[in-house]
């Protein structure tokens, strides 16, 4: 008998089984870039290629693209689609974004306002964007404009786009949507779908753009998350059942550990989750980070099992226009599925010339975005007002074994965040200022201190407020407040307050609630005390900024009952840090000198400072007996019979 027929036979099944198993499996590459927030210029902010800053070598929108061309390119020759994608805060008010106010008013194809920000993003070619939270700083009729001109679809499944007019628009326009079909070279259907954080309403300015999916006002932000799962998993069903056969959940909620214990574990259906508004640097081992950097979590992707069972890719991608992350998949030609992950990668951006992985800048970007915004910033750079003797630590702050965690402003006191509560105070002419630290933005190196530092340093528009009684009942609660996220492990959380005119003693320890130890003021009074306020203390005249008096960051001064000045005319945080410092030290101000003696470097561990954790740094007995003795007005009596004698 000839077997030969059959052999054949089996193999060309076997042939057909493999090439319809593998030879039209499809690569898709995603590129994904978050949290760019107008640093257009270098990972610096205001400078760019200086000898003085070596960081300034790193970043740049410019650079960015070349970065995003080169793996794009690379991707393609290998016969990969690639999908670009932004996980929002593309944009940030201060310096860089004011260039576009200045010279941009009326310069896009419908003679309105266009953004440096959004000329990189339509050259660049984004497949998608998210709402984060700055995108509405300004107001929602900036949000809408911006998504009007960035050239993408821009996300969110838990955004009312019929609020307002200009949304409404946009979302008939097809311009704003909960979620997006992207079409691979293969002809196979990618949905991506948007997420915004709950605590928008808290941390930003949506105004008439409120949010859907369950959330209210009353819920915790926990409750608030899990809220919106129900409402993410019917978007991405509806999406599935348009033929979507990949699905990627584009998600601002300003942690990546909120996609990875909350979101995802409660999701099916789903592929990859591409996290922004965190900041965290998620990267390999083998990865270049540009120096001074360190990964916030090692491994990219992370692997996380949805409600299925389904292994989900989860990826970020820090800040700044610092990384441009690649995500490399394969799809199952027959089902769309995700069947492989093929590689992943944190591609820095690096200017430098002693890098190997070193780019020229986009040409275009450079000349439309990089040189007109540097011309811009090089006027306020110009403007030296004083000069600091030491380092201001303006950074985040991040999480660690308790007593070594990154200190920042979000977690702990640091010198920028006196030197800002400092001028806030003097601008109010108050007893006591609390600032809050999602307010501060970045650090400021020791030396020269200019205009564009201020802007950098407090970015936002927001205005200063003062209120001429408030009780220490009210104070507690709203330090309680300020700590109730806190952890000895270095949790941050914008709500954490810097302080002046007072020192607080707080256990992270305790119940939420029930951490304010002791409140005194510079001058010895003691409002709090042994976590209960004193009977009989006196009242403090008190400035923050508006963002916090109107409720910002969960600060609930209304139902708190501190009633705030309505005052018409009032500075900016911005021009109360620039005029502190340039105040003459007869005026209240520093004369134009930060200094180390008065600003040294904080350190969480010091029992000493304004801002004293007990459970890091415990209160000394003596310290403790001070302060009873305060309370009864008996410091005092001493003083005075020494005095006498």
């Amino acid at each position: 008998m000839n077997t030969r027929p059959l052999r054949m036979q089996a193999l060309a099944a076997a042939l057909s089984a493999l090439f319809a198993s593998s030879a039209f499996a499809e690569g898709l590459t995603l590129l994904h870039v978050g949290d760019q927030e107008s640093w257009l210029l270098s990972a610096q902010g205001n400078l760019r290629d200086n000898a003085s800053q070596a960081i300034s070598y790193y970043g740049g929108i410019d650079r960015l693209a070349s970065v995003m061309s080169g793996a794009e390119s690379a991707a393609s020759a290998a016969g990969r689609t690639v999908f670009k994608l932004n996980a929002g805060d593309a944009f940030l008010p201060g310096p860089r974004l004011n260039a576009s106010f200045v010279n941009l008013g009326s310069a896009y194809s419908d003679g309105g306002q266009d953004f440096y920000d959004a000329i990189a993003m339509r050259h660049i070619g984004f497949d998608a964007a998210v709402f984060g939270n700055h995108e509405f700083d300004l107001g929602p009729t900036v949000a809408a404009r911006f998504a009007a001109v960035s050239g993408t679809t821009y996300l969110s499944s838990n955004l009312n786009f019929g609020a307002t007019a200009e949304f409404s628009s946009l979302a008939a326009a097809g311009k704003v949507a909960p979620y997006t079909l992207l079409t691979t070279d293969g002809g196979k259907k990618v949905a991506v779908v948007g997420v915004t954080t709950p605590l928008l309403p808290g941390i930003s300015s949506p105004g008439a753009v409120n949010m859907t999916a369950g959330w209210t006002a009353a819920n915790t932000e926990a409750q608030n998350l899990n809220a919106l799962v129900s409402h993410v998993q019917g978007q991405i069903d509806a999406a599935r059942a348009q033929g979507a056969n990949t699905v990627i959940v584009m998600s601002h909620l300003q942690n990546a550990a909120n996609e990875r214990n909350v979101l995802i574990p409660q999701l099916r259906n789903v592929d990859v989750v591409l996290s922004g508004g965190g900041h965290e640097l998620m990267a390999d081992i083998d990865d270049k980070l540009i120096p001074g950097d360190s990964r916030g979590i090692t491994g990219l992707p992370q692997m996380v099992k949805g409600a299925d069972g389904r292994d989900v890719a989860l990826v970020t991608s820090n800040f700044g226009n610092r990384y441009v992350g690649e995500l490399n998949l394969t799809i199952d030609d027959v089902t769309g599925a995700v069947t492989a992950i093929d590689g992943s990668r944190m591609l820095r951006v690096s200017g430098a010339a002693a890098d190997a992985d070193r780019v020229s800048g986009d040409s275009f970007l450079k000349t439309a975005v990089v040189d007109p915004v540097q011309s811009y910033i090089g006027v306020l750079n110009a403007t030296v007002i004083g000069t600091s003797q030491v380092s201001l630590n303006g950074a985040r702050g991040v999480a660690g074994a308790p007593g070594s965690f990154q200190a920042g402003v979000r977690n702990a006191e640091t010198n920028l965040g006196n030197l800002v509560a400092d001028a806030m105070r003097h601008a109010g002419g108050t007893d006591i200022a609390i600032q809050n630290g999602g307010g501060i933005r970045t650090s400021i190196g020791a030396g020269n201190v200019t205009v564009g530092n201020t802007f950098d340093v407090l970015p936002f528009t927001n205005l200063v407020k003062t209120a001429q009684s408030v009780n220490a009942e009210q104070l507690k609660a709203m330090m309680e407040h300020s700590v109730s996220n806190a952890s000895a492990a270095g949790n941050a959380d914008g709500r954490f307050a810097q302080i002046s005119g007072m020192r607080v003693v707080y256990d992270t320890t305790r119940a939420v609630g029930d951490r304010v130890i002791s409140i005194t003021l510079d001058d010895g009074t003691v409002l709090v005390l042994d976590g209960k306020a004193v009977a009989g203390a006196r009242p403090v005249s008190l400035t923050t900024i508006d963002f916090t008096a109107a409720g910002g960051d969960g600060y609930a001064f209304a139902a708190w009952g501190v009633l705030f000045d309505n005052a018409t005319n009032t500075i900016t945080y911005q021009q109360a840090l620039q005029e502190y410092i340039t105040d003459s030290v007869a005026e209240g101000g520093l004369g134009g000198v930060i200094s180390a003696s008065r600003y040294g470097a904080a350190n969480p561990l010091d029992n000493a400072g304004r801002l004293v954790d007990a459970a890091l740094a415990p209160v000394p007995e003596a310290d403790t007996w001070a302060m009873l003795m305060a309370g009864l007005g008996l410091i005092g009596f001493f003083a005075r019979r020494r005095a006498a004698a």
